[in-house]
């Protein structure tokens, strides 16, 4: 007995012929082994070339990702993007300083860029940051560190004896306080206060040499208020 799946109906003479003969023993026509696979393969690609039309450019894409992220973040004030922008400047004209009499000179003029970015008060409004560090001292206050932007700090003094002159620790009960204790280091915050006078920079800095100072400064900050994004 024949089994069927071993023959099949010549397209030409419509007689039985093997599912191996590359023709037909009884009228010579030619028959495609990979006709079926070609339409496999024809379905395949047009599928891929609509797809391919139909989706969105990487750019656009990349566009709306970028537009994304700045609807969701929150505009700097003004005064701060002026100080910051002042700070970068100098950061990369002392870095290509040619010896300690221009680096020293800088200084000098940040000192100038700076005060005119604060103005008289020196006072902070508003300004958007991370908390970089929120601790305690031995008397349980807190202490506090604010970053603005890369390599730019401000902060609370870390113990009680450096911060007799100038009252940055944050005292428990307050307000402050207790706001502080639902925050955890990480969070975006809004902050208020007033930077501290001094000579060398206009406002107090805390790095030990003027490599720190110059590019990666710690400004000394009395905060009124800090509040969570």
């Amino acid at each position: 007995m024949t089994s069927d799946s071993l023959w099949m109906d010549c397209k030409a003479c419509r007689k039985q012929v093997s599912v191996n003969a590359k023709s037909c023993p009884h009228c010579g026509a030619k028959r495609s082994r990979f006709r079926a696979l070609k339409w496999i393969g024809g379905g395949f690609i047009g599928l891929v070339v609509v797809s391919a039309a139909l989706a969105p450019d990487k750019s656009d894409r990349q566009a709306a990702s970028v537009v994304g992220v700045k609807v969701a973040s929150a505009p700097l004030p003004a005064k701060q993007t002026s100080f910051i922008s002042a700070i970068s400047d100098y950061s990369k004209r002392f870095n290509s300083a040619s010896n300690e009499l221009q680096q020293s000179a800088l200084r000098d003029q940040r000192r100038g860029a700076i005060l005119t970015a604060l103005g008289t008060q020196l006072q902070a409004d508003g300004w958007i940051g991370t908390l970089r560090k929120l601790e305690t001292n031995g008397d349980g206050k807190a202490v506090v560190t604010v970053r603005l932007a890369p390599d730019l700090d401000i902060l609370t003094w870390n113990n009680a004896l450096s911060d007799v002159l100038h009252s940055t620790l944050i005292e428990k009960g307050t307000p402050l306080y207790a706001t502080l204790m639902n925050m955890s280091v990480g969070d975006k915050v809004k902050i208020s206060g007033n930077f501290v006078r001094a000579d060398a920079d206009g406002i107090f800095e805390n790095s030990i040499t003027i490599n720190g100072a110059m590019t990666a400064p710690e400004f000394l900050f009395r905060f009124n208020n800090i509040s969570k994004l």
